[in-house]
């Protein structure tokens, strides 16, 4: 994921870069949600190894203009 915007200056300030990471890692997270329903017909165990590996996420980032989260389970 590019975290790069159509306005940005040549070099975007590693704090930038932090807050769009966490902008849409909080929405990959907000999007899953419902995984954790009791009646959610989805793997939940699953689902919960990819919600942890998202909540690590940023403390095993290092700035930069790309992200890789981890993937979502199938």
């Amino acid at each position: 994921m590019n975290l790069r915007g159509p306005r940005d200056e040549a070099t975007i300030p590693d704090d930038y870069l932090i807050d769009r990471m966490r902008m849409h890692r909080d929405d990959a997270l907000s999007r899953s949600d419902w995984t954790q329903l009791p009646d959610a017909t989805a793997d939940t165990a699953a689902w919960v190894t990819y919600r942890q590996q998202l909540r690590d996420f940023p403390a095993t980032w290092t700035p930069a203009e790309t992200v890789d989260f981890p993937d979502p389970p199938a």
